[in-house]
């Protein structure tokens, strides 16, 4: 038995450092490795099931080729010299066609290496094929961050032990910063205050003092409510405004309209449950704001950002240890990425799609040149994407052709017409480089891949030479990838590239006070003016919310059996006395459904829902899922998803 180091690569801030076990070939367990400061030596439960799924029977190992309907799962084996050729045949002549950008690319965050999840851009840039724009998950957060507070960082996660009050907004902090949990019992113990706001009562309730109940859609408006509370009764840093914010008076100005009794109904709480609550920020001496991404993910969700970080400038949280906001930006690249994903290869009006749309896409709406190939990698479009039945649709036409890279038998690689074999982490060379903190790891490979199974970067090499395009990564191997752009690096010492190249996690400290990192080097309140509106919703009477599970991350995880079992059925989540209203009970099978779909589920009953509001946590592999009941419209900042931002009927089953 050997133990190595490696690291998560799955799509979550906290790049916890592991260990991983071997006999031979075969991964026993995964564990945390103590060196990493901040995951501290354990694991979630996710990753500590990871070794059933690595060595599981049901793996794909080699090449297939499509034989039944699409959709049916019904394949043959074939090599990679056929498949190969198939791919690169039907490309060729699609491309004689239609032209190169006939071939879409989708990938996502199925890994978060440096080298293989980046990879394909640069052999996609060469190719000519369509772009993706790859605004999924929270860039609506991140976009409305940056016109407040620029390219600033916010707090590290260690930070946060040293606030006094700690409003965990819109965050669940077992599922998605499960080690965040014991740095906010160290804050509690030393006296802090935690509340936690969202529409439901989620598994971070435990760890609060207080639960905040709003309505979906109106976290920008309690910002806002609460910043008129602060100036009202004289709770600003006017000396912090004065020399380290632009746009104040102007801001200001505009706060009158948000008074807690005028907004009451629209959030969802008594004016005095606002006012006490921006009381409480505004007399604390370092209030700290864990912001997760569910509220960004509505069509009002960048404006929303832009409210709630005026909070922090408005009280001058940025200049007290512990005080600002912590999981609102993606912490800065430690690597130059450009040496795997190759920008200089793109063309420079190549047709752009957007993640969000693929379903439009797929049947031809609004594109110059149609889609007739699609090329998924580490991604699971057929169950993640909104407006899932259209994007069904579009995967059964038998004039698409699809390849999937995948591990299993997913929802996607059923429509496709040849799969290749993928390898899990331990079986590939890749560097790891977290957004949720300032961490470094290089982790080689750990076990061979098993059967002909080949990572991103073999396939694009691959695709490349029988494309007859020049190779993106000019005859580097990943490894040496790797090792260059940690070289390369202009934020590491030599002494810690030595340390990552060894294999060790490196963690880097966060300055304070933080520097503001605009043009002017100051917040930015007036650019223009920060406002509020309503989100899309629609006609059908409740809102839906696609909330993370604990036990799977997205559709990843659902290859596990033990961790199916623990999440459960697939289920919604409702006020009792809503269902109570509509003659629906605890248990049983009900149907939400609005004009692009319906799923079954069963039905939770839960007092710590926000009125008229139902809660699916994670996706679900099979017949339709959330998904089908999400539309494909964009966030008002950052083209983002609106998941969150989608109303709903429910019915008995």
């Amino acid at each position: 038995m050997s133990t190595c180091r490696s690291a998560c690569p799955y799509d979550c801030p906290e790049g916890c450092s592991l260990l991983v076990e071997t006999e031979g070939n075969t991964v026993t367990s995964i564990t945390g490795d103590p060196a990493n400061p901040f995951t501290d030596g354990w694991v979630c439960a996710k990753m500590r099931n990871l070794p059933e799924a690595i060595n599981s029977p049901e793996r794909i190992l080699t090449p297939l080729r499509r034989t039944g309907a699409k959709g049916t799962g019904e394949f043959e084996p074939i090599s990679w010299d056929q498949a190969i050729g198939e791919i690169t045949s039907r490309w060729k002549d699609l491309i004689a066609q239609y032209g190169a950008e006939t071939i879409l690319p989708y990938s996502y965050a199925g890994t978060m290496g440096v080298v293989h999840r980046n990879c394909g851009e640069g052999f996609f840039h060469a190719l000519g094929a369509s772009r993706l724009k790859r605004t999924l998950c929270s860039t609506a957060k991140s976009t409305g961050w940056q016109k407040v507070m620029g390219g600033s960082c916010d707090l590290a996660p260690w930070d946060v032990e040293h606030s006094d009050l700690i409003l965990l907004w819109s965050t669940n902090i077992p599922a998605t910063r499960a080690h965040l949990a014991p740095i906010l019992r160290k804050a509690k113990a030393n006296g802090a205050k935690i509340i936690l706001i969202d529409v439901y009562e989620n598994a971070s309730a435990e760890l609060a003092d207080q639960t905040i109940l709003i309505q979906p859609g109106s976290d920008g408006a309690l910002a806002l409510s609460m910043l008129q509370v602060l100036d009202q009764e004289g709770l600003t840093d006017e000396a912090w405004l004065a020399e380290h914010a632009a746009g104040w008076e102007e801001f200001r100005a505009t706060l009158d309209v948000w008074d807690p009794e005028e907004t009451q109904c629209l959030i969802g709480q008594a004016p005095d449950v606002i006012r006490d609550l921006a009381r409480a920020y505004g007399r604390a001496k370092a209030p700290c704001i864990v912001l997760g991404s569910g509220f960004s993910r509505s069509g009002n969700g960048g404006e929303a950002t832009r409210a709630i970080t005026a909070l922090p400038a408005a009280v001058g949280a940025w200049a007290k240890k512990g005080g600002g906001t912590y999981g609102v930006c993606s912490s800065p690249d430690l690597v130059d990425k450009s040496t795997v994903k190759r920008p200089d290869l793109a063309g420079p009006n190549t047709q752009m799609i957007n993640i969000n749309q693929l379903g439009r896409a797929l049947e031809g709406k609004g594109l110059s040149t149609p889609i007739h190939s699609l090329y998924v990698y580490h991604a699971n479009p057929a169950t993640v994407t909104s407006d899932q039945n259209a994007v069904r649709r579009g995967l059964a036409r038998e004039d698409l052709f699809t390849v999937v890279h995948e591990r299993y038998m997913t929802d996607t690689a059923k429509y496709a017409d040849i799969i290749l074999p993928a390898p899990y982490m331990v079986e590939q060379t890749d560097l790891y480089t977290p957004y949720g903190y300032r961490q470094i790891q290089y982790a080689p490979a750990v076990v061979p891949a098993p059967g002909e199974v080949k990572s991103n970067f073999e396939v694009f090499t691959l695709l490349s030479a029988a494309m007859g395009l020049d190779d993106p990564f000019q005859g580097r191997t990943a490894e040496e990838l790797c090792r260059q752009m940690v070289e390369d690096s202009w934020a590491l010492s030599r002494e810690e590239k030595d340390k990552v190249l060894a294999g060790e996690p490196v963690v880097l400290e966060s300055p304070f006070p933080l520097p503001i990192q605009t043009e002017d080097g100051k917040v930015h309140l007036d650019d223009p003016i920060i406002g509020w509106f309503p989100p899309h919703g629609g006609s059908d009477p409740f809102h839906l919310i696609c909330a993370p599970a604990v036990h799977t991350l997205n559709s990843s995880f659902n290859e596990s059996s033990t961790l199916r079992d623990l999440r459960g059925e697939m289920t919604v989540r409702m006020n009792s006395e809503d269902a109570a209203r509509l003659g629906l009970v605890q248990g049983e099978q009900v149907v939400c459904y609005n004009k692009l779909g319906e799923m079954t589920c069963t039905l939770a009953l839960d007092r710590a829902v926000a009125p008229m509001t139902v809660v699916a946590e994670g996706v679900y592999p099979g017949e339709n899922t959330v998904n089908c009941l999400t539309h494909d419209r964009l966030s008002d900042w950052g083209e983002a998803t609106t998941m969150n931002d989608n109303t709903i009927w429910v019915r008995k089953a």
